[in-house]
């Protein structure tokens, strides 16, 4: 003689424990322990996939909403259905919430949709299981409500449906004696593939259904592709619960009840079968209809407390609509907003990273000063000393050790950019955009920006791969940053040239020499022509050839036209002829060469601005599209189709870049 004892769990199912009588009271209070012990060690059980079993508990839940009626209707699973409405209490924050009555599903014509997924490992035949399971669902479909659907899956080494939602009894009986033993059982797949079948009928069927997958199987999942999660995600859209008949609790079964609040019934033995399959099916045919009475005017949605003597469930509902999945049923989660919670808006982490970038600027230039303006912090030291004031020893070593160490910090610096060969690089680079700093400094600054900024996103973002990132992009910044610089200033320089040859050229006429035709041109142009020919004439001064260095200010700003420039020079020099000539000869020509570029660039603007829209749509609008539905475009990055698509439009994208490039590049 056997009976169902149930006790408590945080597992978040129902679930049965079919025992022998009789049992002591000590026994009740094991299986509670045994329960509590269970529950804490379900993650590590899951992580080392060893069956572990469970007690029982008893949570109900909400499988379905009707609110199209005056008085809203729900429908609840894991209670008995023949409960009263005197037992069950409702409240809402929201406004009066009352229960008026309660109704078992079947006699409110109910019928029931029910797809049974049984393991056909091979260990099911040699254990006995299966031979029972033929019988007892041979007996347990005869037993659900008139005008009922059953269906059949298989878990064996795959999924597969056996048999789709029908009504005839006899069909499923028959199929269920021709199931076949096979290595393996995907009962995740199963599982799965029963809520995809569900999904269809709730989508195109009534809403006044009780719908359940019941799992009949004495292991653990060996086979499935699918995992917990996305096999429970197809029974709460379907609106469906899980009710898992075993020998044991694998933890694959367990994550599925709990993510569904389904429920699981553990037996001892095959002859514990029958008992365990009558209760299931008691569970997957019944549901208690509890009619609310709210006396809450508002169309938006709130949340409702049901609470019975087995436990108590909050779900909210969209108001006027009939709701059976179980995600559209959550309950609202309202948390009280504090006196410093308008600080949690975006428009404050802006802020708050704008002020920490310019801390950081801050920062660099006080560094900076203290390199570049070394010598001030001693001239204020001395000028204390010549005024009268004296200065603390301990103050002195102070000030003077911390720069000593920056000092150093700059030496070794720039000891190892020498060694490994990149310091004259920068050094040209500096050179190049004028910034009066040298490579020690200037590479010292960097690796402090880089730090701050890689600490600051790590505070930030909490992730250290982010701060990797964004330091990276910031040693980036610092190349790229002379490297505009650079552009900008030759730019301008090569704009200069011509009428620096002009003007050259008429202070010849006026019986000038070409070094005094030079240093007067270099006294009456802007920068960086004037800088530079006034440091080509310096040069010049101390005995080296002009030709020489003029042919440095070339090399040292990579400008190609005053290269030749100086080379016409050259040529003149030794060959002879009318040098205000030829210098009126190549500033004409260098004039007519940037008109032409100029009239290129014209004439390619509308290609240029046709490829750069056409390369930043694609980015642009997939943004657009994950802002407005996340959902919708994150199975491109979760699926390897997905990511594969993502690569090919990526190749694509920089295919077509290039091909209009080259179209639009003419060489002037």
């Amino acid at each position: 003689m056997t009976e169902v004892v149930a006790t408590s769990s945080a597992a978040g199912g129902v679930i049965h424990r079919v025992v022998s009588k009789p049992r002591h009271a000590a026994l009740t209070v094991f299986a509670i322990v045994v329960a509590l012990v269970a529950t804490l060690a379900l993650p590590v059980a899951a992580q080392n996939e060893e069956p572990t079993e469970v007690g029982a508990a008893a949570t109900l839940s909400v499988s379905s909403v009707d609110a199209t009626a005056e008085n809203p209707v729900v429908a609840l699973f894991g209670v008995d259905p023949q409960t009263k409405a005197s037992d069950v209490s409702a409240d809402s924050s929201a406004g009066d919430v009352e229960v008026v009555a309660t109704e078992d599903s079947t006699e409110a014509s109910w019928p029931a949709e029910v797809v049974f997924v049984v393991d056909t490992d091979n260990r099911t035949a040699s254990s006995g299981f299966s031979a029972a399971t033929v019988g007892l669902l041979r007996d347990a479909i005869d037993d659900l409500p008139e005008g009922s659907k059953v269906g059949l899956v298989s878990a064996g080494a795959w999924a597969e449906l056996e048999v789709p939602l029908t009504s005839s009894k006899s069909r499923i009986q028959t199929a269920v004696g021709q199931l076949a033993a096979q290595r393996g059982a995907a009962l995740l797949d199963g599982v799965l593939l029963a809520g995809q079948v569900l999904s269809q009928s709730a989508t195109t069927g009534s809403a006044e259904v009780a719908r359940s997958v019941v799992v009949l199987t004495d292991g653990s999942d060996t086979a499935s592709e699918a995992n917990a999660e996305s096999a429970g995600s197809s029974l709460l859209q379907a609106g469906a619960k899980p009710i898992v008949v075993s020998t044991n609790a694998a933890p694959a079964l367990n994550e599925l009840v709990s993510n569904t609040a389904g429920s699981i019934e553990i037996v001892e033995s095959t002859d514990d079968l029958t008992a365990a399959a009558a209760a299931a099916m008691e569970l997957a045919s019944h549901r208690l209809l509890v009619s609310l009475q709210t006396n809450i005017d508002s169309e938006e949605r709130f949340n409702v407390n049901l609470a019975v003597e087995s436990g108590e469930t909050s779900f909210s509902y969209p108001v006027g609509l009939v709701t059976t999945s179980a995600l559209q049923l959550e309950p609202i989660f309202e948390t009280e907003p504090g006196a410093l919670a308008f600080l949690g808006q975006p428009i404050f982490l802006y802020i708050s990273i704008g002020l920490a970038f310019v801390g950081i600027t801050l920062a660099i230039w006080v560094l900076g000063a203290m390199f570049i303006r070394g010598e001030s912090a001693l001239d204020r030291i001395l000028a204390r000393y010549a005024d009268g004031d004296e200065l603390a020893d301990d103050e002195v070593q102070e000030m003077l050790v911390e720069t000593a160490l920056l000092q150093r910090a700059v030496e070794l610096t720039e000891t190892f950019a020498e060694r490994q060969g990149f310091l004259g690089r920068v050094e040209e680079k500096l050179e190049r955009a004028a910034v009066p700093i040298r490579p020690g400094e200037a590479l010292f600054f960097l690796v402090g920006f880089v730090v701050l900024v890689a600490a600051l996103v790590t505070a930030v973002t909490g992730t250290f791969i982010a701060g990797l990132i964004f330091g990276l992009i910031a040693s980036g910044i610092g190349a790229v940053s002379l490297d505009v610089l650079a552009r900008r200033r030759l730019r301008k320089f090569e704009g200069q040239l011509p009428d620096t040859l002009q003007m050259l050229a008429g202070t010849l006429r006026a019986g000038y020499s070409l070094p005094q035709g030079i240093d007067a041109v270099s006294k009456e142009i802007e920068d960086p022509m004037g800088v530079e020919l006034r440091r080509a004439m310096t040069e010049a001064q101390l005995g080296r050839e002009i030709d020489d260095a003029l042919g440095s200010v070339a090399e040292r700003l990579d400008s190609p036209d005053f290269a030749w420039a100086v080379m016409a020079l050259g040529i003149q020099r030794e060959v002879g002829g009318n040098l205000n000539e030829l210098l009126m000869t190549v500033a004409d020509t260098m004039v007519q060469r940037e008109r032409l570029k100029r009239e290129v660039a014209a004439l390619t603007a509308e290609g240029r601005v046709s490829a750069m829209i056409l390369s930043m749509m694609p980015p642009g609008l997939g943004m657009v599209l994950y802002v407005m539905n996340p959902e919708y475009v994150g199975i491109l990055f979760s699926r390897t189709l997905g990511l594969i698509l993502i690569g090919l439009a990526v190749v694509s994208a920089l295919v077509g870049l290039l091909w209009m490039r080259k179209v639009i590049t003419i060489d002037a």
